[in-house]
């Protein structure tokens, strides 16, 4: 009890110490703005997306709704009955319908923005495969070569340094203000205070960057309901990164240098495991490439041309050894109101294209495998990663959504290759059990949160017992002087 006492006593007088300084007004004051403008960019760089993506749900909602009413159109007038067979016919309503697979961002999307300004978050689906570019995006180059100015980036970027300029000189001040030879008279009191002392630091940190990703995720809330698993692991991440940092000043403080000394060498460290190391992950590593698309069209359309001039029975015979429950007694109809060859063409073209995308996602797989087996060789890079797969915006997020997207579009064909191939028109009921698109996310990302927390956590215990060694052996050393 008199030992809590004490350690109460001392908390109390180090929190009056940093008022007094003005070292908490400083902090507030770079923190509070900083923190501001990142969740302002992030929920900005958010709303577009979920503006885009209502919209895309909204029309396809409303072409649905008119080609449902088209089935009742009178057919007696030329304008009813053109519009009956806009609807009923099935090439006619999947060209029509617009259907798109999209990726929702997710809860904590504003904090991270990650890949998600880059990456494609919906696709067009229909029984025609197209890899014409939704959109052209001129990107900034400026941006693309400092990053998002977002919430992640004040965890990973700003707190080490905050944590830097508060706590560099714990050890020296001691020893400025001639305290450390009363209390090198008993080591375990020496470490505690010093340790007591950092942890208060870590404690004002931590509260501000939680209190930013809290009121980050809440503003999210309104429309995902609150994020309680998003939010633990968010608060988890940081907590950890914060104290990996706490125990690197740690070891750093703990062979009783001067100020400047602790200073010049870590921020060294900092630009060593911030600037230099990432730069050279960057470039010893393949970077999966998110879109493709500009290219892939080029190719589809010399595709289509190829696979055009080929003779209407062997397009069918393709697609028929792709899909034998598809041959009846009118496989090779090919009248003016049948469909079966315009289908068949589709199908060998996007059977062509998939030879060349299955190469294409190999060596995004073989460099998306090497990315995650090398960002645990550098923490920063590693907890950046965490914190953007907590946001759902990394590439192996957008690597899931495309995999999500294939399987949709199988099911979307099939339902049409249904009636495609057994002449049968679309009917009420048909719109009705249209195949629907459900977001989903990785399922394998929790893991690797919990994964991360233990690997940060482990470098953390680390930098603080060789400090703690390193502190006893130089009071040691200073004892027998």
């Amino acid at each position: 009890m008199h030992r809590f006492n004490k350690y109460l006593s001392v908390a109390q007088q180090e929190w009056r110490l940093l008022c007094r300084t003005r070292l908490l007004p400083v902090v507030a004051a770079i923190l509070l703005p900083a923190a501001v403008a990142a969740l302002y960019y992030g929920h900005h760089v958010s709303a577009k997306q979920h503006a885009a993506v209502d919209s895309l749900q909204q029309y396809y909602q409303q072409q649905l709704t008119m080609l449902r009413t088209q089935l009742h159109a009178d057919t007696s007038t030329p304008q009813g009955k053109a519009a009956y067979i806009a609807a009923s016919w099935p090439v006619v309503a999947d060209h029509k319908l617009h259907a798109v697979a999209w990726y929702p961002p997710a809860p904590a999307a504003a904090l991270s923005v990650g890949m998600s300004d880059l990456a494609k978050y919906y696709y067009p689906i229909a029984v025609k495969s197209s890899y014409a570019p939704a959109e052209e995006k001129i990107s900034n180059p400026l941006q693309l070569a400092t990053g998002n100015f977002d919430t992640a980036f004040l965890v990973i970027y700003l707190m080490p340094l905050l944590s830097i300029c508060m706590s560099c000189h714990l050890l020296s001040q001691e020893k400025e203000q001639g305290t450390l030879s009363l209390l090198m008279v008993q080591h375990g009191a020496l470490t505690g205070l010093l340790l007591l002392r950092l942890l208060i630091r870590y404690l004002i940190l931590l509260s501000g960057m939680l209190l930013t990703g809290t009121v980050g995720m809440a503003l999210s809330a309104a429309t995902h309901g609150f994020p309680w698993l998003e939010w633990a692991a968010w608060m988890g991440i940081t907590a950890t990164w914060l104290s990996f940092w706490m125990g690197l000043i740690w070891f750093v403080i703990a062979w009783n240098r001067h100020t400047t000394t602790n200073l010049v060498l870590l921020f060294s460290l900092w630009l060593l495991l911030l600037i230099v190391l990432p730069a050279g992950f960057r470039l010893m590593t393949t970077r999966p490439q998110t879109n493709d698309t500009a290219a892939n069209a080029a190719v589809q359309r010399q595709l289509e041309w190829d696979t055009w001039d080929l003779p209407k029975r062997q397009l069918l015979d393709s697609f028929y050894q792709a899909y034998p429950q598809y041959r009846n007694a009118q496989a090779y109809d090919t009248g003016v109101h049948s469909s079966r060859h315009a289908v068949a063409y589709y199908s060998l073209v996007d059977q062509r294209m998939q030879r060349i995308i299955a190469t294409q996602e190999v060596n995004r797989h073989k460099a998306q495998q090497t990315l995650a087996a090398a960002v645990r060789y550098n923490p920063a890079v590693y907890t950046q990663w965490l914190l953007n797969s907590i946001a759902r915006t990394d590439i192996a997020d957008y690597d899931h959504f495309r995999e999500e997207t294939r399987r949709f579009r199988e099911q979307w064909k099939q339902f049409f290759y249904q009636r495609h191939f057994q002449d049968r028109q679309l009917t009420d009921a048909d719109y009705q059990s249209l195949p629907v698109y459900i977001p989903s996310y990785d399922p394998e990302s929790p893991a690797h949160w919990r994964n991360g927390m233990l690997y940060l956590l482990a470098l953390t215990a680390a930098g603080l017992g060789s400090g703690t060694l390193v502190l006893k052996r130089k009071l040691n050393d200073l004892n027998k002087i």
